[in-house]
């Protein structure tokens, strides 16, 4: 069952006689046994955390710390939300 949905962007910087920017807006979905991604499912039994480095930029970062490393996800609104669902699911593994 999806519990929680945040965007995520990847951002690609082109150039060519100028610079553009891309942003590919994709989700970051929270279920109740796991978390995906469009490139990555994670299972609750291998997060270890999650955490956010607020930016003065209109872009945060969001750190998914598993047991294959820590994953980094581009955000634009508050995270704060996802990472209270997640960190009261992720308690009952550790």
């Amino acid at each position: 069952m999806k519990i929680f949905s945040l965007s995520y962007f990847v951002v690609t910087r082109k150039m060519d006689l100028n610079i553009q920017i891309i942003e590919e807006e994709k989700n970051l979905i929270l279920w109740s046994d796991r978390v995906t991604s469009d490139e990555h499912t994670f299972h609750l039994n291998v997060i270890h955390d999650i955490s956010f480095k607020p930016s003065s930029n209109r872009y945060k970062m969001l750190y998914l710390h598993t047991n294959r490393g820590v994953f980094s996800f581009i955000v634009k609104d508050n995270p704060e939300e996802m990472i209270r669902l997640i960190k009261s699911r992720i308690e009952g593994y550790q």
